[in-house]
């Protein structure tokens, strides 16, 4: 008989696992279980080569993906899948807070994801972290917990809310952001009452000053962590609050909602990620050349509307100085008031 090769096996699950509601469907499609290639004839030396070879990624313990397909998702579905996989390892049910929260939601965040798992604890539990969970023994006392893919996690806001507690201004605004976006199918995981409402629940820990700074900033109007970002930086530098995702029109019909419009200067300001590039999900069935052509059509549209365009990209905002010349090279004036922070 020819022997299996590794590359061939696809995930194998249950009939109870597959038709239960109780994990994500992501986890099922990708994951590799240990078990069940070993049961197909393939062993742990085969599995150890192939992950020392970067043909695998190990996940957890236990549970493998295919390089290609880990290298094809963005750092918070690479977490999520983490999550899943550890839930599934998991003899007791557990809470999913802070970053592993955040990555079932889909919140995005500036920082690099952990690779340990955020889960919270009862006080009493007294339970200590390890190589693969993060525990927050602080209890359930004004902790918002729901349900998601049949797993207890904390809810949207109560997740950005903990994670602004310990993040800087940035880093906390991006999350909340994310969490209001607008555009969330159905609906938004989170309101500004609710997270209002969860910085007010955590007054007196340490950080709640700065999350309820971060809280009344934050907006359903940014498209991306890089523009979350970028508003902030605009603030700290003292330029004009701009307006955001405002409507141009031309003759030719829609243009398009820039990030940034400072309509005293008539001057529009671009964050340029490049994920509408580089990311399939973003190019809808284009490639990345006719994504760059309709870009430069759709910019030199807009520069017929207004004064002046800038655009930057992330690398553009570290450090903040870089920002700070292409916006006031472009005329637009700066109090400087808050440029140390």
């Amino acid at each position: 008989m020819k022997p299996l090769h590794i590359f061939a096996i696809q995930p194998v699950l249950s009939s109870e696992r597959r038709h239960s509601g109780d994990v994500n469907h992501q986890a099922d499609d990708l994951l590799i279980r240990r078990q069940n290639v070993i049961d197909l004839g393939i062993n742990d030396r085969t599995l150890r080569r192939a992950v020392l070879a970067g043909r695998m990624v190990r996940v957890v313990p236990g549970a493998f993906v295919k390089a290609g397909l880990w290298s094809e998702l963005k750092p918070h579905e690479q977490h999520r899948l983490k999550v899943l996989a550890t839930a599934r390892r998991m003899r007791s049910e557990a809470v999913f807070s802070h970053h592993a929260a955040a990555a079932l939601w889909g919140i995005r965040m500036l920082r690099t994801w952990p690779k340990r798992v955020d889960v919270t604890m009862e006080r009493t539990t007294g339970g200590r972290s390890d190589g693969l969970l993060r525990r927050h023994c602080r209890g359930f006392d004004g902790v918002e917990v729901t349900r998601l893919n049949g797993l207890h996690v904390t809810t949207p806001a109560q997740t950005v809310v903990d994670l602004a507690l310990q993040f800087p201004f940035a880093d906390a605004v991006v999350a909340m952001d994310s969490a209001l976006h607008r555009k969330r199918n159905p609906e938004p995981l989170a309101t500004h009452d609710e997270l209002l409402q969860r910085v007010t629940a955590s007054e007196g820990k340490r950080g709640w000053r700065r999350a309820l700074v971060a809280a009344d900033f934050s907006t359903p109007l940014s498209d991306s962590p890089e523009e979350s970002h970028s508003r902030v930086q605009i603030h700290l530098l003292g330029f004009p609050a701009p307006v955001l995702q405002r409507e141009f029109w031309d003759a030719q019909g829609f243009v398009g909602q820039p990030d940034f419009f400072w309509p005293e200067f008539d001057h529009i300001g671009e964050s340029d990620g490049r994920a509408k590039y580089t990311y399939p999900a973003f190019r809808n069935g284009r490639t990345a050349d006719e994504v760059i052509i309709a870009e430069r059509n759709r910019e030199n549209r807009l520069r017929r509307l207004v004064k002046g365009l800038s655009r930057w990209e992330p690398a553009d905002l570290y450090p903040a100085a870089k920002l700070f010349r292409i916006l006031t090279e472009a005329g637009l004036p700066s109090t400087g008031a808050r440029l140390s922070r």
